[in-house]
């Protein structure tokens, strides 16, 4: 678009003010979510640029990257570039926002880039134009909660309304809070959930604290599900637009017995459903599926049984400072990357 100009940081107002173009949301690209990662996480840095058509903005995108000895290592955007696909300059406003970024990168001697972007989008081609290389696929998973509750419930399987129904019988309460206390019964659950997976690795505290002091209070939540009195199960989660995100959940094996986690997601689609919220997003399951009787099978059978659907997130890379990819690979190798979309962060 020859008349496009781009601008890096950009105001709140002005970002927020395209972003509402987009009811279902886009969490990863809210202006929000990017202080919440560049507070919550030492050595975080946060890149936004975005496009103005006659000072009217056309598109967007968001990434963070680690900083260390004045190099940055991987600049992960999640859902990004944002364009309104219904643009007739759609590719050449995916693409300039693409080359923006890579001289944003180039500038501060970033070492390489990783886009995680929707199939749907079909802006394939002009990554792959600008060197970027497909390395893996994963699939969200969202239930569509906007049928309203007597639907939702009987488009689940049997299997989950069973659960559901003994977790009831049983006595399981759930209740979402905002007091601290509740969070950490929480955040020692994910910590448990994280061990069992074979990982000792969780998102921090400080990632969960940070969302609260930023977010507004209706916007974030811990969900609680008790039984004989205890915290057995609990969902940390957040909304953007009209999706509710679970970002990370855990349990302790000795709620398992009366199903806590089915009786606690149930609860919080139809309470969002109630509310006119949309969508339920649960993380990532694989693709291709998992091997059957595997644990990460265990979770990905427990995810469909809640009938959503699957869309498809493909991942690119990009090199750009190729002699110190020996030092990405070795700060990747003690570092994790904390979003969203790292890893499987449901408990089955």
């Amino acid at each position: 678009m020859s008349t496009c100009s781009i601008v890096e940081n950009p105001p709140l107002q002005l970002w927020n003010s395209f972003l509402e173009k987009f009811p279902e949301g886009n969490l990863e690209q809210g202006f929000e979510y990017g202080e919440i990662i560049k507070l919550a996480f030492p050595h975080s840095r946060n890149l936004r640029i975005i496009a103005l058509h006659k000072n009217e903005p056309v598109g967007i995108v968001q990434g963070n990257y680690s900083s260390y000895f004045g190099l940055g290592m991987t600049l992960r955007v999640v859902r990004g570039p944002l364009v309104d696909s219904a643009s007739e300059e759609y590719p050449l406003l995916v693409e300039s926002l693409l080359r923006a970024l890579e001289n944003y990168a180039i500038k501060n001697r970033i070492i390489q880039a990783q886009i995680l972007v929707p199939e749907a989008w079909q802006i394939q081609e002009v990554l792959w134009a600008l060197g970027y290389t497909s390395t893996n696929f994963m699939n969200e998973y969202i239930v569509n909660i906007e049928n309203g509750v007597d639907e939702l419930w009987r488009n689940i399987s049997h299997n989950k309304r069973r659960n559901i129904k003994k977790a009831t019988d049983r006595g399981v309460e759930v209740a979402p809070s905002r007091e601290h206390d509740d969070l950490l019964a929480f955040y020692s659950m994910h910590k448990a959930a994280r061990k069992r997976a074979g990982s000792f690795s969780s998102y921090p505290l400080s990632y969960f604290d940070t969302i609260w002091r930023i977010y507004k209070p209706e916007l974030s939540n811990v969900f609680l599900a008790r039984w004989k009195g205890k915290a057995v199960s609990g969902v940390f989660t957040v909304t953007h637009g009209k999706t509710v995100y679970a970002l990370a959940a855990g349990s302790f094996s000795e709620g398992w017995e009366v199903r806590p986690n089915d009786k606690m997601h149930w609860e919080i689609m139809k309470s969002a459903s109630q509310e006119g919220y949309s969508k339920y997003h649960m993380g990532l399951v694989p693709d291709p599926p998992p091997v059957e009787g595997s644990d990460a099978w265990g979770i990905w059978r427990w995810k469909r049984e809640w009938k959503g659907s699957m869309k498809k997130i493909q991942t690119f890379e990009k090199l750009f400072l190729p002699k110190y990819k020996l030092v990405l690979k070795a700060k990747q190798s003690v570092e994790r990357v904390y979003t969203h979309f790292t890893g499987d962060l449901m408990d089955s």
